[in-house]
């Protein structure tokens, strides 16, 4: 110990640790300067960040409203659309529905129609046929319903079958004509579109 009091008393000793102590002082500012400006390089990074964030959000808020705005434009669209479909619809049902009403009611009561292009004689084929009428009377009055059938009316079978091809004849036509404008507008569309 008496060594190292000594020692103290050497001045290169004191000029050493003299350059230690200020080395070490310089050292301790470089790094604690150099700490600040990474502190305040990392507080400017994330105020950044921060801020290109919240010019995201707003972006992104701005974007979402339009495409609502168009949405909501488009959805009006197809809702009148669909408003006018649907009164189209009903019209073209109801006048289905008259010409149908008309129809049974020409049928009369029994449900038989009558053809119109059927003449007022008795007679099978009519007067040009060259046969004799008498055979072809006497055969038709062998039924119960030969007044009906020479006055020109068809047959419950036939009536039936014409009146059911009929409705399913007017169900087709409502789906066409329903469905034939949406596809012409489509079609159109997609011709326009790249």
């Amino acid at each position: 110990m008496i060594a190292l009091i000594s020692q103290l008393a050497n001045p290169r000793l004191w000029i050493a640790l003299a350059i230690a102590a200020a080395l070490s002082w310089s050292h301790w500012q470089a790094y604690s300067l150099g700490g600040s400006e990474a502190r305040a390089d990392l507080a400017q990074y994330q105020a950044d960040t921060w801020q290109a964030i919240a010019q995201l959000n707003t972006d992104a808020a701005t974007t979402l409203a339009n495409e609502r705005a168009k949405t909501r434009k488009v959805e009006q669209a197809l809702q009148a659309q669909t408003d006018k479909q649907n009164t189209q619809d009903a019209h073209h049902a109801k006048t289905i529905a008259d010409l149908s009403a008309r129809w049974r009611a020409a049928a009369g009561p029994a449900g038989r129609l009558r053809d119109p292009y059927a003449t007022s004689q008795a007679a099978g084929c009519g007067a040009g046929s060259g046969s004799p009428t008498s055979a072809t009377a006497s055969a038709a009055g062998d039924r119960a319903a030969d007044a009906a059938d020479a006055g020109g009316l068809l047959s419950a079978e036939l009536s039936g079958l014409l009146q059911r091809l009929q409705r399913e004849a007017d169900a087709i036509n409502l789906a066409y004509a329903s469905c034939r404008e949406r596809a012409i507008a489509d079609r159109d569309g997609m011709s326009r579109s790249p």
